[in-house]
């Protein structure tokens, strides 16, 4: 057995494994389709500041008709900038409850449970711990991204108590004949009294010992964690994960998404905040960091590769190149990474699994002295890349950094793709040549 066959065996017998666990885990299920869940209103609170806060300096003048109509935007959206950001409020500003009400809904829809109750009484109880009324009003400084990891441990535990208690038959039990939608709802009364009163009296506890509420207190908590995963070594090392898994076979980014969706969210909203509010943007790490400059092109920022198959003298791989070569410029690339195969493919093992590690470390540092600003709103992942990378920092630098980036990957990928087309070129000729004799 060589090195190949050896490297191939280790992996399958101890991350296949792990992945597969991962994979059917129904708590992290619920919790990736509940971020998923709240995307839209992230990507909708993005376009409203993109709307009100136009890419140009306060002291710019009119020089030419290109400024005349950008400074026409930007005075029109200072003058309306109540009336603009509304829809951002009602949005990105409120996400943690759609978080709440999405992980509690594909949880409580995986036990085959009522989901529309599951989802009431998860946004009920969030609600009574994340935003308590004070002099008549709801403050709504914990339902937005800082509120975003008690929403999933309130959308989880809250499932789980009413399971339980359906599960040993303590529920209100109505007579036949009542009509379903009246069953329905007493049925869900004694869960929401026991999810409310056991979530407010650990908000009360946690209030007199901390001072603070509970996503307050965890986002305390959780502090050192966030500026971990906000970091060049835990980029590269969560994106290694994600490509090793997906070079077996199961889908990484689903995997790795389920930890890192939280954080990458958390940190956009926290951007978004402070741009509002014209102060430096706090993260670097976010869903369209991700999205444009780590998996340039699809996992293993492959866009590169996909342009060297179109140049292929190999006739596998350029068949693969012009049909994976629109998917991949909207980031869409199981085309290269089932027509290769990337899986379990020895030769493209190095380059799969590291390159768009290396473009996150690069990207990270490029952010981190300014180079280019972080991303501060939500854009649809399948944008093309220079397009997303723009609408989601308002700063054309970042299509330079994202254009440089992919001559990167296509160097890096270069000499493991020249030995792979050795190789097919090879076979094809062997093919050829049998077929002939055939004939």
């Amino acid at each position: 057995m060589n090195f190949s066959e050896r490297l191939n065996s280790v992996l399958e017998n101890y991350l296949l494994p792990i992945g597969g666990a991962l994979g059917n885990q129904r708590h992290l299920k619920a919790m990736r389709d509940g971020l998923i869940y709240a995307i839209p209103f992230t990507i909708m609170g993005g376009l409203v500041l993109i709307v009100g806060n136009p890419p140009i300096g306060e002291n710019v003048t009119e020089s030419n008709i290109f400024l005349k109509i950008m400074v026409a935007w930007r005075d029109w959206a200072a003058a309306n900038s109540a009336v603009i950001n509304m829809p951002y409020s009602m949005t990105m500003g409120i996400m943690a409850l759609f978080v709440a009400i999405g992980v509690a809904y594909n949880l409580a829809r995986s036990y085959k449970m009522d989901t529309l109750s599951a989802s009431t009484i998860s946004a009920a109880t969030f609600l009574i711990v994340a935003a308590p009324i004070k002099d008549g009003n709801i403050p709504a400084n914990y339902i937005d991204a800082k509120g975003i990891f008690t929403a999933i441990i309130v959308g989880l535990v809250t499932v789980e108590i009413t399971r339980f208690l359906k599960s040993n038959n303590i529920t209100i039990k109505m007579p036949e004949g009542v009509p379903p939608a009246v069953s329905s709802s007493f049925d869900a009364l004694i869960p929401l009294a026991v999810n409310v009163l056991v979530f407010y009296f650990i908000s009360l506890i946690v209030q007199n010992l901390s001072g603070m509420i509970i996503p307050q207190a965890i986002m305390t908590a959780l502090t050192p964690a966030v500026k971990a995963v906000d970091s060049a070594p835990a980029i590269f090392i969560f994106s290694t994960i994600s490509q090793l898994f997906w070079f077996i076979g199961i889908h990484g980014a689903a995997l790795v998404g389920a930890i890192l969706d939280p954080f990458k969210l958390a940190n956009v909203a926290a951007n978004a905040e402070a741009y509002m509010t014209y102060q430096p943007l706090p993260h670097i790490f976010t869903d369209t960091f991700w999205a444009y400059y780590i998996t340039l092109g699809g996992s293993g920022a492959t866009l590169g590769l996909t342009l060297l198959y179109l140049r292929s003298k190999s006739k596998q791989l350029n068949a693969i190149g012009k049909v994976a070569i629109l998917p991949a410029l909207f980031n869409i690339n199981e085309p290269i990474i089932f027509g290769t195969p990337m899986v379990l493919n020895p030769i493209m093992l190095i380059p799969f699994v590291f390159v768009q590690g290396i473009n996150g470390v690069i990207s990270y540092y490029v952010v981190k002295i300014g180079l280019v600003n972080a991303s501060f709103a939500s854009v649809p992942w399948t944008t093309p890349a220079p397009i997303g990378a723009f609408l989601a920092t308002m700063d054309w630098r970042a299509i330079i950094l994202v254009f440089a980036l992919l001559i990167l990957d296509m160097v890096l990928y270069y000499p493991f793709f020249k030995i792979y087309e050795k190789q097919l070129i090879e076979q094809e000729g062997e093919e050829e040549g049998i077929q002939e004799e055939v004939v």
